[in-house]
């Protein structure tokens, strides 16, 4: 098995995990406000996508005659699951429901952010070095799936830009409210570089000059 798995399977593993975790922290985040109601919202994600993988090496569960289908497939079963989990509980618990999961993505990215910090192995007091932390830490599709498009690279500043959101699939498919997701998604990836270094900010920003409709996104000095 190890001949047939590359670092950067182990790479893109280690980042489905995170958003499996994320979704603990959501559920236990969820379970002090609406009690059974969190129980059974997991339930229903649970039994649309099936139950997170256990917490074990990535040779323990991939399938080796498909590296790639089953890493993409896991892409999907855990962007998919969070998101149903997180519009059950805001049907079921209402808005406070929201604002107990942002805390809870806050919370998660701060978390992931510390042990980023942790390995010593990024420029934490660059622009470049701290996006380089964040794509080894946010799922956002497969390898061959990046549609980023780095615009303006300086130290203080990174501007990069994409045609697609690769999650608002697997938030379509699930159901979810997008514009909710992606203030989910927006607070975790925030919290993450602010802690890291809290003398830059993540923006997401509207490209008007050009009249397109690409996102544009942003990592900056303070």
């Amino acid at each position: 098995m190890s001949a047939f798995l590359a670092p950067i399977h182990y790479w893109l593993y280690n980042k489905i995990r995170n958003v499996v975790d994320r979704e603990q922290a959501v559920f236990s985040a969820a379970e002090n406000l609406c009690g059974a109601a969190a129980e059974e919202a997991r339930s229903q994600a649970w039994q649309s996508y099936g139950e997170p993988l256990p917490d074990r090496d990535l040779k323990d569960h991939i399938d080796q005659s498909n590296i790639h289908g089953w890493l993409q497939r896991q892409i999907n079963v855990a962007e998919s699951r969070e998101a149903a989990f997180v519009q059950a509980l805001i049907d079921s618990c209402g808005a406070a429901a929201v604002d107990v999961v942002q805390d809870a993505f806050r919370e998660h990215g701060i978390h992931v952010a510390r042990h980023a910090a942790s390995q010593g192995k990024y420029e934490t007091a660059t622009a470049p070095g701290l996006y380089k932390a964040m794509n080894d830490y946010f799922l956002n599709g497969m390898p061959c799936d990046q549609a980023d498009a780095v615009m303006e690279s300086t130290t203080d500043k990174l501007v990069w830009e994409s045609d697609v959101c690769l999650q608002e699939s697997n938030w379509q498919r699930a159901g979810a409210d997008e514009k909710i997701m992606k203030r989910l998604y927006h607070e975790w990836l925030a919290s993450f570089v602010s802690t890291l270094n809290p003398g830059f900010a993540y923006h997401q920003t509207a490209d008007t000059k050009s009249g397109n409709a690409r996102n544009r996104y942003e990592i900056i000095k303070i």
